[in-house]
């Protein structure tokens, strides 16, 4: 479980949160939902200590310091040491634990040898972004979060990463945000509303429910109703 408690946030005069208290749920796959702007990837950098902010964010109990070797984000941008190959940026950002025999055959999995000996200054949006799902794969993180995965991703990518989010999370503590909301509307199980300086446990058990995220949305941040 990640529980944030007592969460503020501001730039200058600007707040951002106020007072927040919230929990996500171990083994569940969470998501935000709100608008640009909202504080959403301001979270994400409070969480993992890469922004001051007053409270406490605990995983498990634990200071981000203490467990950063379990937790792993992917943010929308997907960053790499460009001027090297996909395979040695895996080699140095999974800290050489695996074998290049064992890199190989996971990457595999998600880009070809061509591409993985490139330069990754070469590779497309979405090549970067499977880049980044093969350290996943290979770290198994305790702890995931993934702003805005599916975007770059052609459709059989998207459709076989859903099916992997979900064994994923057999295992991981994940939270998710962005606005394609397709892509999420049958993965994700609890929702959380970010809107007038909080963040709003909304809807558990999503799965089981019959509004979908762009209903939500309407209602809840652009509040249309019927």
């Amino acid at each position: 479980m990640i529980r944030v408690n007592s969460l503020s946030k501001k730039y200058k005069n600007n707040i951002l949160f106020d007072n927040v208290n919230l929990s996500f749920e171990s083994n569940k796959i969470s998501f935000l939902l709100g608008k640009n702007g909202s504080g959403k990837t301001s979270l994400i950098k409070c969480m993992f200590d890469l922004e001051k902010y007053d409270g406490n964010i605990l995983f498990d109990e634990n200071n981000v310091n203490r467990v950063r070797k379990e937790c792993f984000v992917i943010w929308d941008d997907a960053p790499f040491y460009t001027n090297l190959t996909g395979l040695q940026n895996l080699d140095i950002l999974s800290e050489n634990e695996f074998s290049k025999s064992e890199i190989i055959e996971c990457a595999l999995k998600y880009l070809g040898m061509d591409i993985l000996k490139r330069k990754v200054k070469t590779y497309s949006y979405g090549q970067r972004k499977k880049l980044a799902l093969i350290l996943v794969d290979l770290l198994q993180p305790k702890y995931l979060v993934m702003d805005e995965i599916s975007n770059g991703l052609d459709y059989e990518s998207v459709c076989e990463l859903k099916e992997q989010i979900k064994k994923w999370s057999d295992n991981m503590t994940i939270i998710l945000t962005g606005h394609q909301f397709s892509f999420y509307n049958n993965i994700v199980d609890d929702i959380y509303i970010v809107k007038d300086k909080t963040i709003i446990p909304h809807i558990t058990d999503f799965q089981n429910k019959k509004e979908s995220l762009e209903e939500l949305y309407d209602e809840e941040l652009l509040e249309i109703r019927d």
